[in-house]
């Protein structure tokens, strides 16, 4: 879940991105995982679902290093835009102590208006497995 303010638009990256709408700071946590909002399922329950499920959960989920679940936003949250960059403006923290999942946070400051990215290959060791249209 973001916890900062977001929008959505068109990105020059990847049809469309999810934008801060507030001035960042340089180290700030801007995405957590938040059990009961976030969703996950285990690599059996993701094998078992239908082809075209599969596929649309692969344009939104991960395959978490640190648990092996998939990783997902529900449905109508802005963190199913964000987009993948080779140069992103936020990096990948792993500290269990506060996520079982990695946190997104701010490489440098980011000025209202600017789309957040990642760097996917970070945290998603289903990228080992598959080839996406971008590698």
């Amino acid at each position: 879940m973001y916890l900062v303010k977001t929008k959505i638009g068109p990105s020059a990256a990847h049809g469309d991105g999810v934008f801060v709408d507030e001035t960042i700071l340089a180290g700030e946590v801007v995405w957590r995982f938040v059990a009961g909002h976030d969703c996950t399922l285990s690599k059996e329950e993701f094998a078992a679902l239908g082809d075209d499920e599969k596929k649309a959960l692969s344009h939104v989920a991960y395959l978490s290093r640190a648990t092996e679940r998939w990783v997902f936003p529900p449905e109508g949250d802005p963190a199913r835009f964000t987009n993948h960059s080779d140069t992103p403006n936020l990096t990948v923290v792993v500290n269990s102590a506060v996520s079982p999942e990695p946190l997104f946070v701010a490489r440098i400051a980011i000025p209202k208006g600017e789309e957040l990215t990642v760097d996917y290959r970070t945290f998603d060791s289903s990228l080992v497995e598959r080839k996406l249209g971008w590698q």
